[in-house]
């Protein structure tokens, strides 16, 4: 009876196991490893006083987790709670920033569709605004200065090369790449601009997108524009008005 119990909770263990590794709660991995050691130190080595193997493996698997939560990036807070909104005017509290959209624009809640960095955007036809943030790493920011900016974090070059590796990725049929540097509330920023397919049940049209990314205080903000290609030169204008309108208010 005793080793059916002892092998009902190997295989809870083991359960576990692969359900932390595959969530990534690599504090629980680092518990339910703990326990498997001490579990086989006491099965096999009942009399031995050579522990340190178990000790070893516990910080081994500390020390990983603490390098893995601290080089990933944080989860954006989308808390409602930090977000007021007046007329046309949105303020984020909990990252400092202030922006004026132009009239006749709608400011809507984020939705599912929505990447996890998005705080905020505002439509106006086919025209979408996104404001997006993104934390550094915990350990990058530990070891950033707070006046970094985006030209100190990426070359300017490697950024166009990168940029383009990474959309043609992520978005089949993307084309039309333009970029330059440029300033968003007197911080450097780089400005691109694409076009790519969109499909909308049957119908398959054509999209543009414009967009703005720096730093300031090792956080990651972009400002996007996404319309449909008939439509952008008629917004444009609104989108520009609206990056003027942007402030860091901190």
């Amino acid at each position: 009876m005793k080793d059916k119990l002892i092998l009902i909770g190997d295989v809870l263990l083991a359960i576990i196991l692969f359900n932390a590794i595959k969530s990534g709660s690599f504090f629980i991995v680092a518990g339910v490893l703990c326990v498997l050691a001490i579990d086989i130190k006491r099965r096999f080595y009942p009399s031995s006083k050579y522990v340190y193997w178990i000790f070893g493996i516990i910080l081994l698997v500390i020390i990983g987790s603490v390098a893995d939560i601290g080089l990933s990036h944080p989860k954006t807070n989308t808390d409602a709670k930090y977000s007021q909104i007046q007329n046309t005017l949105y303020q984020n509290t909990a990252y400092n920033f202030s922006v004026d959209f132009p009239d006749g624009w709608k400011i809507s809640a984020r939705d599912s569709n929505d990447s996890q960095a998005v705080v905020q955007k505002a439509t106006k036809g086919s025209a979408v605004i996104s404001l997006a943030v993104r934390d550094v790493p915990i350990i990058v920011g530990i070891m950033s200065p707070d006046n970094n900016t985006i030209e100190d974090v990426i070359e300017f070059e490697k950024f166009k090369q990168q940029a383009k590796i990474d959309m043609e990725k992520a978005l089949p049929g993307v084309k039309n790449f333009e970029f330059k540097q440029t300033l968003v509330d007197q911080i450097p920023a780089y400005w691109s601009k694409f076009s790519t397919p969109s499909t909308m049940g049957d119908k398959t049209s054509e999209d543009t997108v414009e967009q703005y990314q720096f730093f300031y205080k090792n956080v990651l903000y972009m400002i996007s524009m996404t319309a449909n290609s008939n439509d952008f030169s008629s917004v444009k204008k609104e989108f520009d008005e609206t990056i003027n309108h942007f402030k860091i208010t901190k």
